[in-house]
């Protein structure tokens, strides 16, 4: 049933969220470099106001289903209350500190109230998502999923082609965020109807897990989400949109891990409270494997992307790629360590090396940005999640759990897919060369399962039974 749950989780989730990607080219072509590097500004504010309003909270519904099981909807109910609660407290906060507060997010204020609206109901569909995949309903992950970004995108697309040149950033922002929020506030009704209850045992509880868990993912979403917004300060908005291309390819593989993770994470929690841990370490193996492998195609495929995603005039994009993607690795396999430490209730230590590292960081990002320009941003980010993956992972011997961790497949991974970093321009370069690598890796692929084929089509028989 997991298996099952999981697989169908991580197909919808990828395949609905690639319609955000797909829809790259559109925007990059019908938006000047300026106002598209002013939307992806607000929308790197967005994904980083949404982890300190929602407080993280909807990440304590795996780990308190076994602490509440015989009301785990009133839990539900009174996280989501609590999460708007938590959202007015700061929007409240934020307007009568508006005056210096506009000046850091450098967002226009007209746009300050759809943004503080999404948040109050993008934090409970959240909530709501992750009570679903906690109880293996995978089918109305992937409907809401599904409906919460297919509508608002086609929406947005459409209003963007109707708006005048001068409208078109503004009618991005309000038609896509608008029915996003329309679709969440569906979401808390529902919640609220089988929970009925508020209970503040139930926040306490809450948020005393989810507030080291908020200074972990906050500081980690700092340490990629700045590579926008410190762009912007110290170099403008047209420099922010040769990063925002980059970051919009790497976006395909921040697409796969989280739904990936998603589903790894009520899988994982499963196995170690039933102290299967010769399970967890073969799932962590393929987990490792298949990752690398999506990173290694991601690479490979650069220069394609970036035509894709915003034609010849954003070809400066391509040497910040293989960079971003190896960041992005590191730190989706540090999240296995995360959920590790979420399910023992011991993030206070890794949410506080987080912020110090994230810290040095975002200050490395705001002075070299001005000596190195925008070449060094990889470099950094790689760095930072490289010291972040050792530190979590001496965090997680300390609780016993190493065994499940093969940290040489880990290491190796890393390692094979930096030395692509080190390559790439040649790669890039000699495009014979560069196809005739893809070729053989899906020639291999192609072979191993053809080898296995017994194998696969029996699993597949067997889950096509179940």
């Amino acid at each position: 049933m997991a298996l099952k749950a999981g697989f169908w989780y991580v197909i919808s989730t990828f395949l609905v969220k690639a319609i955000s990607f797909i829809t790259t080219p559109i925007f990059s072509r019908l938006m000047d470099n300026t106002s598209y590097g002013e939307f992806s500004n607000y929308a790197s504010w967005q994904g980083t106001l949404l982890i300190i309003t929602g407080a993280e909270l909807y990440n304590t519904l795996s780990r308190a289903y076994y602490d509440y099981k015989e009301d785990y909807d009133k839990y539900v109910s009174s996280v989501a209350v609590f999460s708007c609660i938590l959202t007015a407290s700061i929007y409240v906060m934020f307007l009568l500190c508006g005056s210096w507060l506009y000046k850091i997010v450098s967002i226009p204020p007209q746009f300050v109230h759809i943004m503080f609206f999404t948040l109050t109901f993008q934090s409970c569909k959240q909530i709501y998502l992750a009570k679903e995949r906690t109880l293996y309903r995978y089918k109305s992950v992937a409907a809401i999923s599904f409906i919460s970004l297919i509508v608002p995108t086609l929406i947005s697309v459409v209003l963007v082609i109707l708006a005048p040149a001068q409208q078109r950033l503004g009618a991005r922002i309000y038609g896509f965020y608008t029915p996003w929020s329309v679709i969440g506030l569906v979401c808390l009704i529902v919640m609220l109807l089988r929970g009925r209850s508020f209970r503040w045992s139930h926040c306490k509880y809450a948020i005393t897990l989810s507030l080291p868990l908020m200074v972990h993912y906050l500081t980690a979403y700092l340490l990629t989400s700045t590579n926008t917004t410190v762009t912007k300060g110290v170099l403008g908005a047209e420099t922010t949109a040769v990063v925002s291309i980059a970051t919009s390819a790497v976006n395909i593989l921040t697409i796969l891990f989280h739904a990936t993770s998603g589903a790894l994470t009520t899988w994982l929690m499963d196995n170690l409270e039933q102290k299967k841990n010769a399970s967890v370490r073969r799932g962590l193996l393929f987990y490792v494997l298949g990752v690398s492998a999506v990173s290694l195609g991601v690479i490979l495929m650069g220069p394609e992307l970036i035509w894709i995603l915003g034609g010849r005039k954003y070809a400066a994009s391509l040497t910040l790629l293989p960079g971003m993607v190896v960041a992005v690795t590191i730190q989706s396999l540090t999240t296995v360590f995360t959920i590790i430490l979420t399910y023992r209730k011991r993030v206070a230590k890794t949410a506080i090396y987080t912020a110090v590292v994230a810290g040095i960081s975002i200050t490395g990002k705001i002075l070299l940005l001005p000596v190195f320009g925008v070449e060094i941003l990889p470099w950094i980010n790689i760095i930072a999640f490289g010291s972040l993956f050792f530190i979590n992972y001496l965090l997680v011997r300390k609780t016993g759990d190493a065994p499940v961790i093969n940290l040489k497949i880990f290491c190796f991974c890393i390692l094979l897919l930096a030395l692509l970093i080190v390559l790439s321009g040649h790669l890039y370069a000699h495009s014979l060369v560069r196809y005739a690598i893809i070729c053989c890796a899906a020639i291999s692929v192609l072979f191993v399962a053809y080898k296995k084929r017994s194998l696969i089509i029996k699993l597949l028989k067997k889950k096509l039974k179940k």
